[in-house]
């Protein structure tokens, strides 16, 4: 329980509260992870209350206080963040000089906030189909999230980003001024390829990598119908090719099927969820990445598989030319255009290239802990 009168200020400390209870998973546990790692470094005296799902990592930091909270439900979050944070405030008497949400939608509050926005299906074009099962979510969350969104700016509000292509979009959706939407891009692990092991893979086969989890827009179909396409054109290439999904046996039963309407099993290998470790030991391994997800925030893939040097295919969509932006090793074509892809695979599978290895940009924590304590 926090002690009100440890929360009260001097001339020199902020009070910053932190919505992070959302972050448990995927991406957004990265971000969480982040922002604690640079928070040691931070703080700056501040007196910090974060509330964050009571299975994450929650170091002890100087003048850091955590509030468990594992309610994961849309009805806590909305009432949450629609005046159940402004009433915990007021009963505490704490006024916060600012509150910071790194789960995408603020508080409705008249203090000034700091968001992390990190969620793209509002601002891409595609269609879903509420009442599939397979596409419900991403219906709600291109309908229906951006009103919760919405509702929790005020004009005391600045919306971090990770790039370019996510500021047009928010500024476009939610009618922001640009000047209020900064574009950080996230750290990425320096990758220190000479001390990962190489996975054990045949070199018999051709191998490509695609770690994505199974979603529509993820596009898997794209290199099912390429490789049918090679099959039917280049058959003594096409049976040299594995593709690798980190997607396990059972777990994407449409895929499956297609896979085996096309008759090209053998070129495609269901390697499972794996750690990090072991998917950058399968990049050391393999002979290029192939990425036609549509849709992404950032696709931290490619620039892992930068980092290798490995050649890439990817979406000819605005985020992975952003994130690719001065990568040589990167060819780009339409998830629909399955004979490019084929042609594309071909080619590596001719060539088998190498390319420099991109090298990581500097961290920009730093300067979203200055845009917190502005």
């Amino acid at each position: 329980m926090i002690v009100n009168k440890e929360l009260q200020k001097d001339n020199h400390t902020q009070i910053i509260v932190v919505n992070a209870s959302a972050l448990r998973n995927s991406g957004a546990l990265t971000i969480y992870c982040q922002f604690i790692s640079y928070l040691r470094f931070y703080a700056g005296g501040h007196r910090w209350i974060i509330f964050v799902d009571p299975f994450v990592e929650q170091p002890i930091i100087d003048g850091v206080t955590y509030i468990s909270d594992g309610n994961h439900s849309w009805k806590h979050r909305i009432a949450w963040e629609h005046g159940g944070l402004k009433k915990w405030l007021k009963q505490r008497n704490i006024i916060p000089d600012v509150i910071v949400s790194l789960q995408n939608t603020g508080s409705v509050t008249d203090f000034r906030q700091v968001i992390y926005y990190h969620q793209p299906l509002p601002f891409y074009s595609r269609k879903w189909d509420l009442f599939k099962a397979k596409e419900r979510v991403m219906w709600l969350y291109k309908h229906i999230y951006p009103f919760f969104v919405s509702s929790t700016l005020n004009d005391k509000t600045d919306v971090v980003v990770q790039i370019p292509f996510i500021k047009r979009g928010f500024c476009e959706k939610y009618k922001f001024a640009e000047d209020r939407v900064h574009v950080f891009f996230p750290d990425v692990e320096k990758i220190e390829i000479d001390k990962i092991i190489a996975a054990n893979l045949s070199a018999d086969f051709v191998h490509f990598v695609y770690p994505a989890t199974p979603l529509p827009y993820k596009e898997h179909k794209t290199l099912v119908e390429a490789v049918s396409v090679l099959r039917q054109n280049n058959p003594a290439v096409s049976g040299k090719i594995r593709i690798h999904f980190t997607v396990p046996i059972g777990g994407y039963p449409f895929l499956e099927r297609l896979i085996a309407d096309h008759g090209v099993s053998e070129q495609f290998v269901f390697d499972g969820v794996m750690s990090h470790e072991r998917l950058l030991s399968l990049y050391k391994a393999s002979q290029g990445l192939l990425f036609p997800s549509t849709i992404e925030t950032l696709g931290l893939p490619l620039l892992e598989a930068a980092a290798f040097g490995l050649p890439i295919i990817a979406s000819d969509s605005d985020y992975a030319h952003e994130v690719l932006h001065g990568y040589e090793g990167v060819i780009f074509a339409k998830a629909e255009n399955y004979q490019k892809w084929a042609d594309l695979i071909l080619r590596i599978c001719e060539e088998i290239p190498t390319f420099e290895p991109l090298i990581p940009k500097e961290s920009s924590w730093g300067k979203f802990f200055e845009l917190i304590n502005r």
